[in-house]
């Protein structure tokens, strides 16, 4: 009889994405070097161009005083500068409508008064989210056509050099962090589904989370990509479990941080987690107020109004284009692993359609409807347009190199590229000065339309001394320059806040100058509603006066 002991092997474990793979411990002296990747000079020289196309682009319009127009950038500037720099600062002042990462960025600047004043504060950010974006869109389409530049080139270009986002990159509006961040997001997904390794994921989830704490697009988008996530740890070979667990590092990271920041804040500052959603100041009760909109409950109109915004900020060629490519990226990719991301941003499209037809969204755009308004909704589009088109180029340029050398062909492709790019600059040169800045003419309608805001501004500024009591929602514009003097709905008595005091009687408060709006088009505001008749304004006496303003300045 034998004594050896069989020897019984131990049971096969599967390894999940999340377990921990062990090494075998190598010697001290052998030291492994990652694999070898080249460099890609050309994301620099799209970094550098975008960059400068930035500066100048903001320089133009700051020269011109164009980059202040959009009602909202003042709104958005206030609310920057009173976290560091008002009658009392502190992390409530980001306030519980506007989501706050793009006020917390501009406040990095906005402290200062020369970038507050000229909106530098706002174009630093907007500028620098702008660059950002256009690499990414440039690493996305490299991605996607399996390592070949020229059609990430043409890609960038197509959104970089869009005279529309060019303007939009010099305001303090919140768009491009948001597009900067949800690209970071749909990049890091592209890599996590032909890499496998769960640190993209990761990374995707962040930038997911804090493109959340830009705008409420991101919330839906965000809905989509986590069924994006599913199907494409699915399509790797994962186990339901690991599905799970995969998905739950989205849900988590992704989505659940930014949103429960959002209701705990809006609940602390508040005391209602769906103030931003229903409160008195909220979009909803914005768009309640609001009449003669035709587009609500009619979806023809919706859609038409929608499409004719796209057409107006992205031009006919470019959405003509963008169709083409997506018929062949679906045709190429079906709905492969790294597809699904990209295709996932056309799902805002149809949410911007909705958003108009039930009233929660105004959009004015002629021939549908009156005045300019909240055009640059339709850029959103521009961004998986570029991407179509880059891809869609990438294949045209397949289907010739089949035809002809290799040498001739990387000729011919640079020289297309510089073409493009080249053209494309032109057509935005051409529509600049033909003035179809579609985007631009909204901003200067809207500047025409704060004529008595700005003279009430003006009289504060120059006239009045001490501290000035207005209602800030609706009047932004009246307290811009002054905002360091303003007593307003959010200034604080240590951790009291002091405005319904103010409202009963300004003296608490010590309020030299009472600003009351009265206008027979944009109604009353809470300082005219409360005080218009309060006995003790004998001691103050009219100032100032327009159509839609009175200013009562202390006797």
């Amino acid at each position: 009889m034998s004594d050896t002991i069989p020897v019984i092997p131990a049971p096969r474990r599967e390894l999940s994405e999340t377990q921990e793979i062990l090494l075998p411990r190598r010697s001290a002296s052998r030291v492994d070097k990652p694999e070898a990747t080249p460099r890609d000079l050309v994301v620099w020289v799209v970094a550098g161009v975008a960059t400068v196309l930035a500066v100048v682009a903001t320089v133009h319009f700051a020269l011109n005083r164009e980059t202040l127009g959009f009602h909202d950038a003042y709104s958005h500037l206030e609310i920057s500068r009173r976290v560091l720099a008002s009658r009392t600062t502190g992390i409530a002042q980001l306030g519980t409508i506007w989501l706050p990462l793009p006020h917390i960025l501009q406040a990095l600047f906005a402290w200062n008064s020369t970038l507050y004043v000229t909106g530098l504060a706002g174009s630093i950010v907007s500028g620098l989210s702008y660059v950002a974006a256009t690499v990414l869109i440039y690493r996305i389409v490299v991605e996607l056509c399996d390592g070949r530049r020229s059609a990430g080139v043409i890609a960038a270009a197509v959104f970089g050099t869009n005279v529309n986002i060019l303007f939009l990159q010099t305001t303090a509006m919140d768009e491009l962090p948001f597009y900067a961040f949800t690209l970071a997001a749909v990049y890091e997904l592209i890599k996590w589904a032909g890499s496998r390794r769960a640190t993209h994921l990761l990374n995707a989830a962040v930038a997911n989370s804090l493109a959340m704490l830009c705008r409420y697009e991101a919330w839906v988008l965000s809905a989509v990509l986590a069924v994006c996530v599913v199907i494409i740890a699915r399509q790797q070979g994962h186990t339901w479990r690991d599905v799970r667990g995969l998905a739950g590092v989205w849900v988590a990271f992704g989505a659940a941080v930014s949103a429960t920041l959002w209701f705990v804040y809006n609940w602390m500052v508040t005391g209602n987690p769906l103030n931003f959603y229903n409160g008195p100041d909220s979009s909803k009760a914005q768009m309640a107020r609001r009449q003669g909109d035709i587009e609500v409950g009619s979806w023809p109109k919706s859609l038409q109004a929608y499409a004719q915004t796209m057409i107006s900020t992205m031009g006919l060629l470019v959405l003509v284009l963008a169709v083409v490519g997506l018929v062949v990226f679906l045709y190429r990719e079906r709905l492969a692993a790294r597809a699904l991301p990209v295709l996932a941003m056309l799902t805002l499209l149809p949410f911007y359609v909705y958003s108009l037809e039930s009233g929660q969204m105004p959009i004015g755009i002629p021939p549908v409807n009156g005045d300019l308004l909240n055009v640059r909704y339709g850029l959103i589009g521009l961004i998986p347009a570029a991407i179509l088109i880059g891809y869609l180029a990438d294949q045209a340029r397949v289907g010739v190199t089949a035809r002809v050398s290799r040498r001739l062909s990387d000729g011919a492709t640079v020289a297309v590229s510089a073409a493009v790019v080249a053209a494309l600059l032109g057509m935005s040169a051409y529509v600049h000065s033909n003035h179809q800045v579609v985007l631009l003419r909204e901003s200067l309608n809207e500047e025409g339309s704060q004529q008595f805001q700005i003279e009430a501004e003006n009289y504060l500024q120059h006239q009045t001394t001490g501290p000035i009591m207005v209602n800030l929602v609706g009047n932004e514009r009246v307290a811009y320059r002054v905002l360091d003097r303003v007593i307003y709905e959010g200034t604080k008595s240590g951790s009291q806040n002091v405005w319904k005091k103010a409202l009963a009687d300004p003296n608490v408060v010590g309020a030299q100058v009472l600003v009351m709006r009265n206008s027979p088009t944009r109604g009353v505001d809470q300082v005219f509603y409360f005080l218009e008749s309060w006995p003790g304004l004998s001691a103050y006496h009219v100032g100032f006066t327009n159509p839609e303003y009175t200013i009562y300045v202390r006797n």
